[in-house]
């Protein structure tokens, strides 16, 4: 744990329970069914909230929520959420709701202030409702649950127990940041008997805050029998593929599965250019085809897990708020183990033949496209 200017921002606790949601429209209901019984609070942060059927649901729910008496604080990121307008928060501020923008293009529309570049964004998932959380990669659409299919495979984590105020700190940073007015941080729920050991950790390129970073590269490190990452895309900055790497010479069972079909296509094709040292190393990758994986998670000897928002890329390094949550739990590891081999008979593997034997047209698009990623 860390402290700002404000206080602490995450930190570790025993005696949680975490429940994995691998179903979009479960995911959902689960999160609307707690808002819907809120007492105290819903706190929500998110990158994309659409103003579509999902999107419209959430806010009849936070409306109602703030005339029940509940503290409801909604913030999301001005660029992810673009076609989220005034108009649509405008029923939350009326019903006695707050409402905020991270690092707006225009603060002088009053409902967040600009704080950095137009780069830095806030990339976090955070649901708090009264001694409940939520996080993981899912935005807020009907692309990743409700109406007619998902078009996006993704991850939600539910968290029970005094985890959940590290999570809300992690949520009041990001408003502090958006508006220098926050709320107290509520007391932690009590410890569950039988819980487990649960880290809430962040990622801020702002301020260089790198504990997730720090965090995913000991967990690799102390890799023996398998480390099982998914990724939609597959950028990672020099210190997670070395990780990796390392850890496959060392006889490890690395497992790579990231987006065959992607909704951001030319990051798909940059990290292909990564793909021959990583298979020479042993390390195996799997390209998903279909839906679209949007899920973040890696998974440790049935034993190490996190789950968050963090692609482990490095625009998501450089530039954007992030958030994870790394537990010490086998039946969470097993559920993700689980989740990644279910999801390889969506997926084709990669060999390190097929990539030698790429044209060079197609060499030079993934290098050039790799070097604008690391811009």
């Amino acid at each position: 744990m860390k402290r700002s200017g404000r206080g602490p921002v995450g930190g570790a606790s025993e005696g949680n329970r975490l429940t994995l949601y691998t179903d979009g429209d479960a995911a959902f209901e689960v999160a609307y069914e707690a808002i819907q019984h809120a007492r105290q609070r819903v706190w929500l942060e998110m990158y994309i909230l659409e103003p579509d059927e999902v999107g419209r649901r959430l806010v009849e729910a936070l409306v109602e929520a703030a005339r029940r008496g509940c503290d409801v604080i909604l913030l999301f990121d001005r660029f992810g959420s673009y076609r989220f307008r005034a108009r649509h928060a405008a029923p939350i501020r009326k019903a006695g709701g707050r409402v905020a923008l991270y690092n707006p293009l225009f603060p002088w529309r009053k409902m967040g202030r600009k704080i950095a570049p137009f780069s830095h964004r806030d990339h976090r998932k955070i649901l708090i409702v009264d001694e409940t959380g939520f996080t993981g990669g899912r935005n807020i659409s009907a692309e990743y649950g409700g109406p007619g299919p998902e078009r996006f495979h993704d991850v939600t984590l539910r968290l029970e127990g005094p985890c959940v105020r590290d999570l809300a700190s992690v949520f009041l940073d990001s408003l502090y940041n958006a508006t220098r007015d926050v709320p107290p941080l509520p007391p932690p729920p009590p410890p569950y008997p039988d819980g487990v050991f649960v880290d809430v950790l962040e990622l801020n390129a702002r301020t260089q805050e790198r504990d997730l970073d720090r965090a995913i590269e000991t967990r690799i490190d102390q890799a023996r029998r398998c480390c099982y990452i998914a990724t939609p895309y597959f950028i990672p900055p020099a210190w997670f593929r070395q990780a990796l790497i390392h850890a496959a010479h060392r006889g490890t069972d690395v497992r790579i599965l990231t987006a065959g079909q992607s909704d951001v296509p030319h990051a798909r094709t940059a990290g292909r250019h990564l793909y021959g040292g990583m298979l020479a190393s042993g390390a195996r990758i799997f390209e998903m085809q279909d839906p679209v994986l949007h899920a973040k998670f890696l998974t440790i000897d049935g034993y190490h897990s996190i789950v968050g928002s963090y692609n482990i890329d490095q625009f998501g390094g450089k530039h954007n708020l992030e958030v994870g949550v790394a537990a010490r739990d086998p039946v969470l590891a097993r559920a993700l183990e689980a989740e990644f081999h279910a999801t390889l008979d969506q997926s084709i593997e990669m060999t390190l033949d097929a990539w030698k034997r790429r044209s060079p047209l197609t060499r030079f698009i993934q290098w050039f496209l790799y070097q604008l990623s690391r811009i």
